[in-house]
């Protein structure tokens, strides 16, 4: 259940270490713009500070992050440790974001590392505030991108003490586009005033700002001190940062590591019985996400707050090389994209070995289904995969099932998008990540459980990359089901 803990993580580093950088475009003066002339470089740009960070009353790991001044511009850095748990498997992830940008924040170069027992990812960027040029990947399997861009790029620590040099009045609203080193994609973030408030920091009581950001459902809330450091942030799945002393934040940690993917399981009332094989399924959905579950006519129907999700026939076959219709969800779903490296020789070469001699669609998809399924040793790792990465190293669960299915098939010629949702596991509903494939029509495939099309108690909640399955996160823990009918 690997996506659940990829999206549960990217919401919460957004907040504990910083990782998104922002893309400032143009906005109404009262918005961003606002934003960025509010305040004046001053020597409280300059900070050292250290956090706990934590899961509820456990300690998980420590942050740090500092701002210096350079001869003509900023230096800032940033690394947090955390460790936690994927389905029992102890899993201590290391990240790192080291910056620079000239005297007014722009950034000029920025360099991301990731660090689990699986992988080290990174991504790593340079700007003229005109183009963005992106080297991402693990080590020895990067690939290139160039990102337009309207403005500038900034850091989130330089906006924060910005929004306190403006208008500070309870409402007051930014809306920011932000950039991910992550999802490799901009969207809006938007941080409101919420108020002041006295809360415990390092030295005592210190009156704060209270911010809300909220980035694609998920949301954060910030405790600013008046110079503009910050005091706590809590962020998604009960993650918690607090400014703390270094020999503090360093202190042993606490507890046993919080299980991501057991503590983002959605509540079940009922039984599901054989779920591999259900051809359909009737759930009571509850929980302030539940209006997001999207409709999908094909296999999943909300009817109020009823779900029925019937599991899709498969389209007659088409013959290979398949004539692509013209609409934007097919053409979309074509050539090579972030983490998918369609283009990339070995994976190519991969595709069409795989594939052989088979004429039609169906078959031809079915092979691939199969070849991951067996291909992959299923294990919990907590990567930022490239689909030519999972195929030097066959090994993942299924995010990366997932990536290397879609981009074989499209190396291939089938068009193909990943998904993400819940799906039923033994016990209740885990988050899930699988694949779309057009074959005459979309149908759902999962190489996890080597099923085309899948079993009825995948629920779909988003579609398309990290860019979009990070929105997963805002929905964690705002979902509850209860089985009304089960069937085969």
């Amino acid at each position: 259940m690997r996506r659940a803990l990829t999206v549960a993580l990217v919401a919460a580093w957004a907040v504990m270490v910083g990782l998104l950088l922002r893309k400032q475009s143009a906005a109404p003066a009262s918005d961003a713009a606002a934003l960025l002339a509010a305040a004046p470089a001053s020597a409280s740009d300059e900070r050292d500070e250290w956090f706990g960070v934590y899961h509820g009353a456990e300690k998980v790991g420590h942050a740090h992050r500092v701002t210096a001044r350079t001869a003509d511009g900023y230096a800032f850095y940033e690394d947090s440790v955390v460790a936690l748990a994927m389905l029992g498997t102890p899993q201590t992830l290391r990240t790192a974001l080291a910056a620079e940008t000239d005297g007014d924040y722009a950034l000029r170069r920025f360099r991301f590392t990731l660090v689990s027992p699986a992988t080290i990812f990174s991504a790593t960027g340079t700007s003229d505030d005109h183009v963005l040029s992106v080297r991402y990947g693990p080590q020895g399997q990067t690939s290139d991108l160039r990102l337009p861009l309207a403005a500038p790029i900034y850091l989130p620590s330089t906006l924060r003490p910005r929004v306190l040099a403006g208008d500070r009045a309870p409402g007051t609203r930014y809306t920011v586009p932000v950039f991910s080193p992550l999802a490799l994609h901009n969207e809006p973030m938007t941080i409101t005033i919420d108020g002041t408030e006295t809360i415990d920091g390092p030295d005592g009581r210190v009156e704060t700002t209270r911010l809300v950001e909220e980035h694609q459902g998920i949301e954060a809330h910030v405790w600013i001190d008046p110079d503009g450091g910050v005091v706590r942030e809590e962020a998604a799945l009960g993650f918690m940062l607090k400014r703390e002393r270094e020999e503090q934040a360093l202190a042993p940690l606490s507890g046993t590591p919080v299980d991501l993917a057991r503590a983002s399981k959605v509540p079940l009332a009922g039984d599901v019985d054989d779920a591999r094989a259900a051809t359909r399924l009737r759930l009571r959905v509850s929980g302030a996400a539940a209006d997001r579950i999207p409709d999908d006519a094909r296999r999943q129907r909300l009817h109020g707050d009823l779900l029925e999700i019937t599991r899709e026939d498969l389209p007659a076959p088409l013959p290979l090389p398949l004539a692509l219709p013209a609409s934007a969800e097919v053409t979309s779903a074509v050539g090579a994209a972030p983490f998918l490296e369609v283009d990339d020789p070995t994976l190519a070469a991969r595709a069409k070995t795989i594939v052989g001699d088979a004429h039609d669609s169906v078959t031809a998809a079915r092979r691939l289904v199969s070849w991951v399924a067996d291909a992959i040793d299923k294990a919990p790792t907590v990567t930022v995969p490239s689909a030519r990465e999972v195929l030097a190293s066959r090994r993942g669960d299924c995010n990366e099932h997932s990536v290397l299915l879609a981009a074989l098939a499209r190396a291939a010629g089938i068009p193909a998008r990943l998904v993400a949702g819940v799906v039923y596991a033994g016990d209740g509903f885990y988050y899930h990540a699988w694949t779309e494939l057009w074959i005459g029509a979309w149908v759902s495939a999962d190489s996890v459980f080597d099923q085309m099309p899948v079993d009825a108690t995948h629920v779909k909640l988003v579609e398309g990359g990290p860019e979009q399955q990070i929105a997963l996160a805002g929905m964690i823990g705002k979902l509850a089901f209860r089985v009304e009918e089960d069937g085969r």
